[in-house]
């Protein structure tokens, strides 16, 4: 099945419904396509930047000569007055276009005998379907140029594109599909394997290889009135959504670097070693379904504690790191069951081999998008940064791949992984992957409690038995320790925490417990010590998040703060530390977005809520104790807060009548008091 999904990609049809095809021209303004969509009417649509602003464009049509499609653009612009005389240079008259769409309507003057408009799909298109474009772009000197590539993703065009300093199809409903589309093909139809319509050729994301932006055959119909058949719903192309059911991405909060990873075990993700430290914690999303097709808008995954409500959130820990290789490998503490891992091909593919990789690629508002290619060639390539970097087996790849968004999945005609998309930078169009071979080598060292398969695993295994000897000891005294000092005694506590550290200079374990025996000087002192020297440890960023607080190093609290939240997002204690943080920093209104996010990720902390709203308005009104509206603005502004955040709808109804009993007031003083009063009710 697979295969034959990958034969589709590239014999998708040869024929295309060319007769419904234009090459629209607004001489002096732009060149573009266009293709009719109502014959009887001689209706064409285009990009509305296409047209520009004029209200009459000229429109060539398909010239056919002795039998044979003319295509030499020259022969068109010197034969203008025949082809008029013919019907196949007519003019054409802009009668509505949109901004929001990018579209314009042109009516023209005649249609040659026998042009048919195009059909649209009723299917909804997915992620893998081959796709094939008519246009006309201005470097090259043909004409009716067809080009061919896959959908990568589909969704709302959040961000648009400029056109003479207007956003254009801003909010537009897109696909995206992997052709090397330029100037003069926008306006151009988008066919599917079946030569119907799935939407219009209208720009390129150039931060982005191969990405070109299509406006959707939805949009289109409503655009030009189109009879609306209900789209049928598809089954997804098989190999594309068993790589998306397998793709994850890696900490998704980090702005400099887009990691994806593939899930190779129920609680194991392979990824490349980038911005990953070994033993450290991260968070990991996995893709949203919403109906019939993925979510791929990243607006969707900017909100970790949404997708931890939603469970599309685990966290995990990175168990190895190789970055001669560029891999790295974490354990997740759970696994998700709606995803499916994939198996790791037991053969190395070879030169012009077909891949297919999803990632979630830098310039472009989407995530997990697909992208075929093939295998350039293997060799012994440097993965690892710096002129003396070891050189391992790899793929030599070409794909539309960035070194800003790598850890994607490489995968051969059969489903089967056989790379991971490394960060390494590359050439246009060219990626980078250690080998298949090269991975197993990795996996036998990196998974110390199987069976080693290699000399390479066995001697791994050999060698970390000391150094796991003595964290496991390290660990144990550290909690023997904790119960000492919850106890009371002290001693015995510190002489433990002390032989543990001993063993293991990075037990965070004992540093916390030490910490707690310490005067909040030392005690941040110690917890410094930990954060530099052990793992991520939640407690010790915690409590240091709360000392920070209390010594007024706001800065600091709000960092931890912020680690925390960034692999645990449900993590209530953090959210309030956060929030004390924010209140320091005089950022109120992001504090008080914070108290709404506590309440959203536990909805038993309204106590703890209302606490840090009546703290903090004790605070104002020692400092403007002449100005009730200041201490009222920020209960109000903080109920506002926790109103949208709250997940109880009567908590919900509760604060929403208490700000409209406020609103009612008479004066500043009033509202102040019955804010006060409905506030320690919420308690």
């Amino acid at each position: 099945m697979f295969l034959a999904i990958t034969l589709a990609l590239v014999a998708a049809p040869t024929d295309v419904p060319l007769t419904s095809c234009a090459w629209v021209r607004a001489e002096n303004d732009g060149a573009g396509s266009g293709f009719v969509v109502d014959a009887e009417k001689r209706l064409l649509v285009t990009c509305r930047h296409v047209v520009a602003d004029r209200k009459k464009v000229d429109v060539f049509l398909p010239w056919m000569r002795d039998g044979e499609l003319v295509t030499d653009r020259r022969e068109y612009l010197r034969n203008r007055e025949q082809l008029r005389e013919r019907g196949l240079l007519v003019i054409g008259t802009v009668l509505k276009s949109s901004d929001e769409l990018d579209l314009a309507l042109v009516e023209l003057d005649s249609l040659p005998v026998g042009t048919k408009a195009v059909t649209f799909t009723a299917r909804v298109p997915q992620p893998g379907d081959p796709l094939r474009i008519v246009g006309n772009r201005l470097d090259l000197d043909t004409v009716w140029n067809v080009t061919v590539g896959p959908l990568r993703t589909s969704g709302r065009l959040t961000e648009g594109y400029f056109w003479r300093g207007k956003k254009l199809a801003l909010g537009a409903h897109t696909l995206i599909a992997q052709f090397p589309t330029e100037e003069g093909d926008s306006g151009g139809p988008v066919f599917d394997a079946r030569g119907a319509v799935v939407g219009m050729d209208c720009a390129l994301r150039r931060n982005c290889p191969l990405a070109a932006v299509v406006i959707s055959a939805d949009d289109v119909k409503r655009f030009v009135n189109a009879k609306d058949v209900p789209a049928k719903k598809q089954e997804p192309a098989p190999l594309a959504d068993a790589i998306i059911r397998a793709t994850v991405w890696v900490k998704p909060t980090a702005t400099d670097v887009h990691i994806a990873g593939v899930l190779i075990e129920a609680n194991l993700v392979l990824t490349c070693a980038r911005g990953l430290t070994t033993s450290d914690r991260v968070g990991i999303a996995i893709p949203l379904r919403d109906g019939d097709r993925w979510v791929s808008e990243r607006d969707a995954y900017r909100d970790p504690l949404a997708l931890h409500l939603r469970g599309a959130w685990r966290t995990g820990t990175v168990l190895a790191r190789d970055t001669t290789r560029d891999l790295a490998l974490i354990q997740l503490d759970s696994g998700f069951e709606q995803m499916k891992p994939l198996t790791i091909a037991a053969d190395v593919p070879n030169a012009g081999d077909a891949l297919h990789t999803l990632s979630h690629p830098a310039g472009l508002e989407f995530a997990w998008v697909y992208a075929s290619g093939s295998v350039r060639q293997r060799g012994r390539v440097a993965l690892d940064a710096g002129e003396k970097a070891p050189r391992v087996a790899a793929f030599v790849c070409q794909l539309p791949a960035q070194a800003g968004s790598p850890g994607g999945p490489l995968v051969n005609a059969k489903g089967e992984l056989v790379g991971v998309l490394s960060s390494r930078e590359g050439a246009q169009l060219v990626g980078y992957s250690a080998t298949t071979d090269e991975i197993r080598t990795f996996l036998d060292v990196a998974l110390r409690d199987r069976p080693a398969r290699s000399l390479a695993g066995l001697i791994a295994r050999v060698e970390a038995v000391p150094r796991q000897q003595a964290v496991m000891l390290a660990r144990t005294l550290a909690k023997r320790a904790e119960e000492h000092r919850a106890a009371g005694r002290f001693a015995e506590a510190k002489r433990d925490c002390d032989n543990a550290l001993s063993l293991d200079p990075g037990c965070a374990e004992a540093r916390w417990c030490r910490a707690l025996m310490l005067e909040p000087e030392l005690a941040l002192a110690e917890l410094d010590a930990a954060v530099e020297k052990a793992p991520f440890y939640r407690d010790t960023l915690v409590l240091r998040a709360s000392l920070a607080t209390a010594a007024k190093d706001y800065r600091k609290s709000r960092g931890d703060a912020d680690r925390v939240l960034d692999v645990f997002p449900a993590d209530a204690d953090a959210r309030e530390q956060l929030a004390h943080a924010l209140l320091g920093l005089g950022d109120d209104a992001k504090a008080a977005t914070a108290l709404g996010d506590l309440v959203r990720a536990n909805p038993l902390r309204m106590k703890s809520v209302a606490g840090v709203m009546l703290s903090h308005a004790d605070a104002l009104e020692q400092k403007f104790p002449d100005a009730p509206g200041i201490v009222a603005g920020w209960l109000v502004k903080a109920l506002a807060g926790v109103e949208k955040g709250t997940r109880d709808p009567k908590s919900k109804a509760a604060v929403a009548e208490l700000l409209k009993v406020a609103s009612t007031a008479k004066n500043d003083a009033e509202r102040l008091k019955l804010l006060r009063v409905g506030v320690k009710s919420l308690r």
